[in-house]
């Protein structure tokens, strides 16, 4: 039997070479000689489990992170925090009032990011504060919040946290066979904390932020991109996200799309049209997704 050396157990990040190169090279002499290779020794910060599914290529899947895998409630509560009183004195919802927000600053950041003045996605955020406290209905924003009161919530944006279900989503991926990427519009260092927060590894070099890219979600040259960056394509190359936009957009962009409902609940397939998975939680979309891929490459 040939054995995989125990020197390579642990953190690949150490050596000098290609680890998802590494990674297909073992699992396709391991299909073709099952007997002659032995696994149990590896251990990767992706594939911690031999992977369970009968095809000689590895698959990838994607991610949307802040919404999809990633809950907004820490800034919510910082919101209701430092502004909870005044809110209620003002008849504001503190939960409607940061989705109008959010909402307000996806629009500019992608329609900015659509006429070449592309502009990370944080500051959008923070500089948009005061107009979306006037279009809730303060006529004086500035005197209604103070620049110490913007700053504090701004500083609870980069401590939000995962999902419950996230850890056992992704692990249900990993054992299968996946390689996991994540596509955010955040920054890089945001996303990174994000993951380090919930205590949830994801490999650096896996983690792209459209800050790199100069392009933002959902332009196409974002998905042309990713898709490019990542190893597999066609019935291999998955794509998940809790924003419908970000799954049709992917869609159109030739992965095979998961959508779950963990953020928006409602999927409105009567405007954005279906992805290829519709899912209740994370957990049930991980499922879907080994279950598609069983399908669409015949694998048991």
């Amino acid at each position: 039997m040939m054995i995989i050396s125990s020197s390579l157990k642990g953190n690949y990040s150490q050596y000098p070479y290609d680890t998802n190169l590494i990674s297909l090279t073992i699992l396709a002499v391991y299909r073709h000689c099952p007997h002659s290779l032995k696994l149990s020794s590896l251990n990767t910060p992706q594939h911690t489990a031999t992977p369970t599914h009968n095809s000689y290529t590895m698959p990838d899947i994607v991610f949307d992170i802040v919404g999809t895998c990633i809950s907004y409630e820490k800034v919510i509560e910082g919101i209701q925090t430092r502004l909870g009183d005044k809110f209620k004195e003002a008849a504001i919802d503190t939960r409607l009032f940061f989705f109008f927000w959010l909402a307000g600053c996806e629009r500019d950041y992608s329609y900015l990011s659509q006429c070449g003045k592309y502009q990370p996605f944080g500051d959008i955020f923070h500089y948009t504060f005061y107009r979306s406290l006037f279009f809730a209905g303060i006529k004086k924003p500035r005197e209604f919040a103070t620049e110490e009161d913007l700053e504090y919530i701004y500083g609870e944006w980069f401590k939000l946290e995962g999902r419950p279900e996230l850890k056992e989503m992704f692990q249900l991926l990993r054992d299968y066979g996946f390689t996991i990427w994540c596509l955010t519009d955040a920054s890089h260092d945001r996303v990174s904390g994000y993951f380090k927060n919930s205590g949830v590894e994801m490999p650096a070099e896996n983690l792209i932020s459209c800050d790199s890219i100069g392009a933002g979600k959902p332009e196409a040259a974002v998905y042309k991109y990713i898709a490019k960056k990542i190893p597999s394509s066609g019935n291999d190359a998955f794509f998940a996200a809790a924003h419908m936009w970000d799954s049709i957009a992917a869609k159109q962009g030739g992965f095979i799309t998961a959508w779950s409902n963990v953020h928006e609940l409602e999927p409105c397939s009567e405007v954005f049209g279906k992805p290829d998975i519709i899912a209740e939680g994370l957990v049930d979309m991980a499922k879907k997704i080994i279950a598609k891929h069983k399908e669409l490459t015949g694998s048991n």
